[in-house]
């Protein structure tokens, strides 16, 4: 008796996917509207919520990066620390969003039922 063949689950996600582009779009929409506040947070002197949304948003990359801005916080200004940091940030995002877009894809080829 012969097992039946394992399914291919490490196949890429479809390269043009409607729901991953959309998934991502509204992601990355999220996290501008969350630099956006962070940048008026950071121009008006306030505290709010643009750090904390764009942590979530960044999660699981941002517990990372906050230990790399500790590390590099006593050797560099705090002008460089801030940018260095959106630059982090902007990255991570992106990472998610390429990620989201990928679930997304694989979710759709599977509602679809093509292989």
């Amino acid at each position: 008796m012969s097992l039946p063949p394992e399914p291919d689950t490490l196949t890429p996600a479809p390269a043009h996917s409607s729901w991953g582009r959309r998934a991502a779009a509204i992601y990355l929409t999220l996290v501008a509207l969350a630099f956006v506040l962070l940048f008026y947070e950071l121009a008006s002197g306030r505290r709010g919520l643009g750090s904390v949304a764009l942590s979530v948003l960044t999660a699981p990359w941002s517990a990372g990066l906050a230990l790399v801005a500790q590390a590099l916080a006593p050797h560099l200004p705090a002008g460089v620390l801030r940018a260095l940091g959106f630059l982090l940030a902007a990255a991570a995002a992106l990472l998610n969003a390429r990620i989201l877009y990928g679930v997304a894809a694989r979710a759709e080829r599977d509602a679809r039922g093509a292989r």
